[in-house]
């Protein structure tokens, strides 16, 4: 309970402190420097250790070594989870994608490309754009998770995050989160009028906490789970937390991370699952799940030779 909450919305902790640290620096930067250089990561860290050790060589050399470190941090960071995502984007889309080797070097390349044409100089712009989409994602998670699930009772009460058991769009929050991004950005861009602008990031939020109880009513939350795989886990007397063998990787997990795959004949784990680009969604097509699971009942070794 501890790792998770500090994982997770603990975090905040440890970033609101650093945005404290990076305040400081920044103002000093800015009284010693000049504004121009108060946003620059090298100008702050230099402009910091020069106070500390008082030698121009020494500060600099720090200050390279620590903005090398953390571009090295955020880049691979980035190359690792763009990699599962543009996977996990193009087999669900397309059913195809050339590997995520593939698509980690072309993540590595966006990042070169990033720093190479000064993404700091339009910083503002681009963190004023992203920001409303931000909040209508920020908006649709919370107004499905406290509206929809708790007040509403639409949908699962849990939060299911498995490719196998999800329909390929959700208009529910998907279709929320895109409709307060449009119209926020319309707004941020001045298209309903020079009043209306600033308040662009709180109409995106507005609009995604309104649509998300609106559209689940209207959808009557059917496109929340297109299957499960309870009848495949029931057959083969697999309690909850017993550990499985995925078929595809060969690792081992509990069952709240396993799916049944009919292509696969067994419990795949959900990394495989997202990343896999030949089955067409095949387990969402019921007469096929049907008969893989019925299929696997009778077989000789079943899923006990898996624990």
């Amino acid at each position: 309970m501890l790792a998770v909450i500090c994982a997770g919305p603990g975090w905040v902790i440890l970033a609101g402190i650093q945005q404290i640290i990076g305040s400081f620096l920044s103002a000093n930067t800015a009284v010693a420097l000049g504004l121009q250089k108060a946003t620059i990561p090298a100008a702050m860290f230099e402009n910091a250790f020069s106070m500390v050790f008082g030698s121009p060589l020494t500060s600099l050399t720090i200050a390279t070594f620590l903005v090398l470190l953390s571009q090295m941090k955020i880049n691979a960071t980035n190359a690792y989870s763009g990699s599962l995502s543009w996977s996990n984007f193009f087999s669900r889309t397309l059913h195809f994608h050339p590997g995520r080797v593939i698509w980690l070097i072309f993540q590595v390349i966006v990042g070169l490309l990033i720093m190479e044409v000064g993404i700091i100089d339009a910083l503002n712009t681009v963190l004023g754009f992203y920001s409303n989409v931000a909040v209508a994602w920020i908006g649709a998670v919370f107004a499905d998770i406290i509206i929809n699930k708790r007040i509403l009772k639409i949908g699962p009460t849990y939060i299911e995050f498995k490719r196998a058991h999800l329909y390929n769009f959700n208009p529910v929050g998907f279709g929320s989160m895109i409709i307060a991004s449009v119209l926020s950005l319309a707004t941020y861009f001045g298209v309903f009028g020079a009043g209306l602008k600033p308040y662009s990031a709180f109409i995106s939020l507005l609009l995604a906490i309104v649509l998300t109880p609106v559209i689940a009513i209207l959808t009557r939350g059917k496109y929340y789970i297109a299957r499960d795989s309870s009848a495949y886990f029931s057959n083969n007397n697999v309690k909850q937390h017993h550990e499985i063998k995925c078929v595809s990787c060969g690792n081992h997990y509990e069952t709240h991370d396993l799916a049944f795959c009919p292509f696969h004949e067994g419990a795949i784990c959900s990394m495989c699952c997202s990343l896999e680009s030949t089955c067409h969604d095949m387990c969402k097509t019921q007469d096929q799940e049907d008969k893989s699971i019925e299929k696997n009942k009778y077989r000789k070794t079943n899923l006990k030779t898996y624990i």
